[in-house]
């Protein structure tokens, strides 16, 4: 689970507990303000009934006490406000009668406190205590302590209003009652103090129960916590358990079976959602990285196994090896039988491959034949060296099915990681580069990596470069190699080849820059290059009056499936304004690999439309059946140079050339015998019919300039080349 999440879940438990808690305190809180008021009312109203009490018993004891001397004066409840003197009585009679002094001391025994005497001095402003000490149990207190103005008692005592409240006394509080004594005058002669003790010891019980009331609430307060955390705690722990599900879920892992999906409620809710989308996603990802036809890996899940695999290799120093397999020609299996005979091959050859590398190896099918195998843990790539062997055994052996046997070619190029490669780009391409090279063996089709192979594909990388930068300024030129009638010795038709003096690296022959540019597909830009180039040299040829039936230009087999491909010749034809008889393009018997027949038979349609010449070179070297030779419209049929090597040196290849030319002849071709480098060869050509001779024997391919010397020569003297107007044109 994402630190994020946890954070989360931790917040929203950090705010239950605060919500339940602050619940608690509020239940508790309500509780303790309704008991703690109630038991305040209930200490105020004793409090007071005990005040008024007391001050109803100094009332009555001064009144019946003194031989009534003293009255009482009540208000309209019956509270007593105030004391009177019946008579007038000196003032030092009260501060002196000893009667009095016990009967204020019974006042303050009476009342379970303590009580005071006081006379009013007119000239202090004062009220006088005329008690020696504070009578009653508090006898140690002094009593030198006046009624002046600023005491709590003053201001209602000197206007003649009875005061129940607490005095400060000794740094402490006492809840008293002072009444007023007026003389029979009503002015003002003093104040009687009755109070009952100590404030704070009257108040002992509601202290008590705030005291209680505090201590229990933080006990409770944190066992709430306590309590609240271990539940919450564990009724958190279904929404940990399904966030660490999601987490997995949106890290682009299976969680696995969800959690509590049988429950009814709202988790269980959210668990069977999350199944839900668990399910989803697990049809997302099989439809994002599973092939449809054989289950394997797509190519998305396998360029995201080897990411994987290269980010472990490179951080915990493990090996791995990455296996390319490819079948050749097995786009025939599609053309032959169909594609879902072609299907049928792949599911079968996926799982023959599952049974040879086994579970743990990480199979994928990336286009349409080729698969890619991630073995890990192979250090040295014993493993891949003995699966490879292993697998090319195996899918050598036929695919019986109710069609018939299938059977096809496996080659496999072998990378080891992260020697050969740190990325996942580089793993592939160089995995491809060993495939490249085990195709090109006769036996044992399985390569690894190497240096050398690095360096050979350095190099094609350099020229391939290179040739962008030659096509873009145009230095590579034409060469043209005469097609010669071997009884006449008349030119019949010269042949394009393209030749690059580079700038930087010299003469770079044909057969180290043509197989790049078609494994580059420049192949495309060099024809049309070739194309242009030759019908210019045909039209400059035109307007000087040189006389040669055609000029052939070869034609590429990914050039020929272009789809465009007849009208760009025709646009060229139309820019030089050369008639198209004048162009000979020359197919290989290669344009048949991959290609059905049907498209074949309709671009070749499309050319003859036009008016061009169509050649089938270097025949025989190839697979084509000749049944295609009869059927698509060629007019020239070149025969390669190994069927007139030496044939005249040899009855067997000889009988074997004769038949190939007159099968030419009967099908009404023209027939051109590739290769003639001795007077032999092309004696044999001449006696068996052949249409033209192209050979080192008469000029191997010179540019422009040098043709109509090399024409020359040819003539032997007896029948030279008239050719006016002959230029040397590049």
């Amino acid at each position: 689970m994402s630190a994020k999440k946890r954070l989360g879940l931790h917040s929203l438990a950090i705010r239950i507990s605060a919500v339940f808690v602050a619940l608690v305190l509020c239940g508790i809180g309500l509780i303790s303000t309704i008991g703690y008021s109630e038991i305040s009312k209930t200490s105020s109203e004793n409090t007071a009934e005990r005040v008024d009490r007391a001050a109803r018993t100094a009332a009555a004891m001064l009144t019946f006490g003194t031989g009534q001397l003293l009255k009482t004066n009540f208000d309209a409840t019956g509270q007593p406000v105030s004391l009177q003197l019946t008579e007038d009585a000196p003032e030092r009679e009260l501060k002196t009668d000893a009667r009095l002094h016990q009967l204020v001391r019974a006042i303050g025994d009476s009342n379970g406190g303590a009580a005071r005497l006081f006379i009013w001095s007119d000239a202090d402003q004062s009220f006088e205590a005329v008690t020696p000490n504070l009578p009653g149990s508090d006898e140690a207190l002094t009593n030198d302590i006046n009624i002046h103005a600023g005491h709590a008692a003053y201001t209602d005592l000197s206007g003649g209003v009875p005061y129940l409240g607490s005095i400060p006394m000794a740094g402490r509080s006492r809840l008293a009652v002072f009444l007023p004594i007026v003389n029979t005058d009503g002015n003002l002669f003093g104040a009687i103090e009755a109070n009952v003790g100590w404030l704070d010891e009257l108040m002992v019980a509601e202290n008590r129960h705030h005291v209680r009331i505090v201590s229990a609430t933080i006990l409770i307060v944190a066992g709430v916590i306590l309590l609240g955390g271990l539940f919450l705690r564990f009724e958190l722990r279904p929404l940990r358990q399904l966030a660490g599900a999601a987490d997995k879920l949106a890290s682009g892992t299976q969680p696995g079976k969800i959690p509590h999906t049988g429950r009814g409620d709202e988790i269980g809710d959210l668990a069977n959602g999350l199944e839900r989308v668990t399910d989803l996603q697990d049809k997302l990802h099989k439809l994002a990285y599973t092939d449809p036809v054989t289950t394997a890996g797509n190519r998305r899940r396998y360029f995201s196994d080897l990411k994987t695999i290269l980010r472990k290799a490179n951080q915990d120093q493990i090996s791995a090896s990455l296996l390319h397999i490819d079948f050749t020609g097995f786009s025939k299996v599609n053309d032959t039988f169909g594609q879902q005979i072609g299907n049928r091959v792949l599911i079968l050859s996926y799982t023959r491959l599952a049974k040879v590398f086994g579970p743990t190896a990480l199979i994928a099918r990336i286009s349409a034949d080729d698969f890619c195998i991630l073995l890990p843990n192979d250090g040295n790539g014993s493993l891949a060296k003995n699966r490879a062997i292993k697998a090319i055994e195996t899918l050598s052996e036929p695919f019986v099915l109710a069609e018939g046997e299938i059977r096809v070619e496996p080659s496999i190029g072998v990378a080891l990681l992260p020697r050969d490669a740190q990325d996942a780009e580089t793993a592939h391409r160089v995995a491809g580069l060993a495939l490249r090279a085990a195709k090109e063996k006769e036996s044992h089709r399985y390569e690894f990596f190497s240096a050398p192979l690095n360096e050979r594909v350095q190099t094609e990388m350099l020229t391939e470069t290179l040739l962008r930068s030659a096509l873009k300024t145009r230095q590579l030129k034409l060469h043209y190699q005469p097609q010669i009638c071997p009884v006449s010795q008349r030119l019949i038709g010269l042949e394009a080849l393209v030749r690059w003096p580079s700038e930087t690296r010299g003469f770079i022959p044909p057969s180290e820059f043509i197989p790049v540019a078609e494994k580059t597909g420049l192949i495309l830009e060099l024809g049309h290059y070739v194309l242009q180039e030759a019908c210019a040299q045909i039209a400059s040829w035109i307007s000087k009056g040189f006389e040669f039936d055609q000029v052939s230009v070869n034609v590429s087999p990914l050039q020929f499936r272009q789809p465009r491909f007849a009208e760009d010749v025709q646009d060229v034809l139309e820019t030089y304004g050369v008639p198209p008889h004048k162009l000979c393009l020359e197919v290989t018997e290669n344009v048949f690999v991959d290609t059905s027949e049907q498209l074949v038979l309709d671009i070749l349609s499309a050319l003859q439309k036009i008016g061009v010449q169509l050649s089938l070179d270097d025949f025989g070297s190839g697979y084509s059946s000749l049944i295609y030779l009869h059927r698509l419209p060629f007019q020239e049929l070149k025969i390669d140079r190994v069927f007139i090597s030496k044939a005249d040196e040899d009855q067997q290849k000889e009988q074997l050339f004769q038949a190939i030319v007159g099968l030419g002849q009967s099908l009404g071709l023209r027939v051109i015998a590739e290769g003639a480098e001795t007077a032999g060869e092309l004696s044999l050509a001449a006696t068996r019919g052949c249409s033209g001779v192209q050979g080192f024997f008469y000029s191997p391919a010179v540019p422009p300039e040098q043709l109509l010397d090399k024409l020359g020569e040819i003539s032997t003297g007896k029948r030279r080349a008239q050719v006016n107007g002959l230029d040397s044109r590049a």
